[in-house]
């Protein structure tokens, strides 16, 4: 049955909210080959194994001087002469001569000797080491404290030939193309790519690119108009999460246009993310559009602030994601629920927002059963936890509340008021950028 848009229906919980989200999602399942310099931000669509080893052969993880840590026993005073030096690129050209050590930069493979048993297998840090000269011979007197082993990093060390270097649904960032290039893959099957679309509603709402709005605006601010803020910003989010977006613009306070707009979006995107409309008012369209578009409503309504007015459903396959109209609350949610619900629908691994515990400034009043979210800033203490204090004034239109703030003190719905020094969890604003 699919709930009427003005039947009032039970708020949830963030963590019940993620629940229904995944079972309101389908993941994508289709692949497509990507240049390397061309995957950032992708869902890996399959394993990545190695076909090499990394570092490829036994190498030195300093510039310094390289023996056999045997030998190195046997000499007396720990001395050893010189008999040969290998740098990047240019790797020993002979077999190494045992009872002596090498010269040897950081990344160059480690020569063999002809007997195995004299294979140098330590490093020491050439500013560790005593150079001197005598009878034409350079004399090289290793550190007491050498152990051996070390700075030797053995092939494979990093990845060994056969492993799986990436798991399939791991989203590629910089140190993933990294380690892709690192094995040599210059191509990877990813998922497809989520388009996904925008929109606003609003009476008062003008585009920020339409210079006779922008006009009107200056010269007559009594009359209502802002810019509408939000597009913008979740254009932002969605490429900074690698997603393509399309944009359907600012449709008025009205149900029908809404629900057009809605259904022309179904036919490009992937998912759909809505501002405005969503509290269920009587100027609030958003769950009547859905639902005049043949779609359903999952449920509406979240026991936090802010962002209380969430609501999600679908139009056939296409989830729909309604965000109260208030920047913040924008912002917010996104962060806290719709960023991993579009992961999961790309292939992608849930990852909820990290939260770490911080020392709270100042005395909050608080009711118990709603989850509040503060923007705060976090200082570091010489001892104990970092302190985090309210950024900017509170308010769910109040964008200059995140611009500069450090992220989220989350105030649990199983408390009432907080005081200074209590403990709270805090969600870094780094999590959506």
């Amino acid at each position: 049955m699919t709930p009427s848009p003005d039947m009032p229906l039970t708020e949830l919980t963030l963590d019940e909210a993620r629940i229904r989200l995944q079972r309101l999602i389908t993941p994508m399942d289709t692949n497509a080959t990507r240049p390397i310099d061309q995957a950032h931000g992708a869902i890996l669509g399959q394993d990545v194994i190695s076909d090499v080893n990394v570092p490829p052969a036994n190498t030195a993880a300093v510039d310094g001087y390289a023996c056999c840590y045997a030998d190195l026993l046997a000499a007396p005073n720990r001395t050893l002469p010189l008999s040969g030096k290998a740098y990047a690129g240019y790797p020993l050209a002979h077999a190494f001569t045992p009872d002596s050590a090498i010269y040897i930069t950081t990344g160059t493979p480690m020569p063999l000797a002809n007997d195995p048993a004299h294979h140098p297998d330590t490093i020491a840090m050439q500013e560790h080491c005593q150079i001197s000269e005598q009878d034409g011979i350079t004399w090289i007197t290793f550190p007491d404290h050498i152990k051996p082993m070390s700075n030797f990093r053995p092939a494979g060390e990093n990845i060994k030939a056969g492993d799986i270097a990436l798991r399939k649904n791991t989203r590629l960032g910089s140190a993933e193309i990294g380690l892709a290039a690192a094995i040599g893959k210059n191509m990877l099957i990813c998922r497809k790519t989520l388009m996904v679309g925008i929109l606003s509603t609003g009476e008062e709402l003008k585009d920020i690119h339409d210079q006779v709005s922008g006009d009107r605006l200056k010269s007559a601010p009594n009359d209502g108009y802002i810019y509408d803020s939000n597009r913008p910003m979740l254009n932002s989010l969605l490429i900074n999460d690698g997603y393509q977006v399309h944009d359907g613009g600012i449709i008025g306070d009205n149900r029908d246009q809404l629900s057009h707009a809605m259904n022309d979006l179904t036919t490009r995107c992937d998912a759909i993310i809505l501002t405005g409309g969503s509290s269920g008012g009587s100027e609030d369209f958003a769950r009547a559009a859905i639902t005049a578009s043949g779609g359903v409503i999952d449920f509406a309504g979240l026991k936090i602030k802010p962002g209380r007015p969430f609501a999600a459903g679908s139009i056939g396959q296409t989830p729909v994601f309604c965000i109260p109209g208030n920047p913040v609350a924008v912002y917010v949610t996104y962060l806290l629920l719709v960023s991993d619900a579009l992961r999961i629908q790309a292939g992608g691994i849930p990852r909820p927002p990290r939260r770490f515990p911080v020392t709270c400034g100042i005395d909050i009043k608080h009711k118990p059963g709603r989850t509040d979210f503060i923007r705060v800033t976090l200082t570091p203490t010489d001892t104990g936890l970092p302190v985090a204090n309210p950024h900017g004034r509170f308010g769910a239109g109040v964008l200059t509340s995140l611009t500069g703030a450090d992220g989220l003190l989350e105030i649990s719905a199983e408390i009432g008021d907080v005081k200074s020094g209590d403990t709270c969890q805090f969600i870094p604003l780094g999590e959506a950028l």
